[in-house]
């Protein structure tokens, strides 16, 4: 579970980091587990439900984190309310998360949200998506698990584009306490998309 600072924040049990949740677990690893079912059933879920017509607006976005973690918590699905912070990294401030959020999201509109690189070069598609990801990881619109839906809703681009999901299996080995992944994230939180880019370029394969 994330380590975050907040300036108010009610969703944990008291002095803890577990967030209160609808099964009423109070250990974390019993929790974790949970999160990673719900998630994978989510997986199962949107991409069986991709189709031609899907959109991957903010409400695609929303959708996903509130249909899969809507079992487990009251905040899924809705933007926080509070300011957050991880480490030295201070997230979008809630006073304009609502307007940034809608800034990425029109943009990404503009590009057709990125449904049309099933034939143009692996290099660019992953170009856009690490502009995009690196967006959503600066806004961190959700009080918890924001990668984990961040890295679902950039899997159904790529299936949507004839891809297979992103493969982080490299990015995410701990070496020395930490990963390449969340350095990438880290540097997202100054505009620097290239770490991540290139973990997105190596993870990127066609489906067969």
């Amino acid at each position: 579970m994330s380590q975050y600072s907040f300036d108010k924040s009610y969703i944990y049990y008291e002095n803890t980091n577990i967030p209160i949740n609808k099964l009423d677990i109070h250990d974390l690893n019993i929790l974790e587990e949970k999160e990673r079912e719900l998630l994978l059933k989510g997986y199962k879920y949107f991409h069986t439900h991709l189709a031609e017509e899907t959109i991957f607006d903010e409400v695609y976005l929303r959708g996903l984190h509130k249909k899969t973690f809507d079992k487990l918590y009251n905040f899924a699905g809705k933007y926080r309310e509070s300011n957050i912070s991880k480490g030295y990294s201070t997230f979008c401030q809630v006073r304009f998360l609502t307007q940034t959020s809608k800034a990425i999201f029109n943009k990404l509109g503009h590009d057709n949200y990125l449904k049309d690189y099933s034939n143009k070069p692996k290099n660019l598609f992953a170009k856009k998506i690490a502009y995009y990801m690196c967006e959503l990881i600066a806004l961190h619109p959700f009080y918890e698990l924001n990668g984990r839906v961040i890295r679902l809703f950039f899997d159904m681009i790529t299936t949507y584009n004839g891809y297979e999901y992103i493969n982080y299996e490299d990015a995410l080995k701990i070496e020395n306490g930490d990963n390449k992944f969340i350095q990438a994230s880290i540097d997202c939180m100054v505009s620097n998309d290239d770490t991540l880019y290139k973990i997105i370029l190596n993870g990127l394969v066609k489906s067969e």
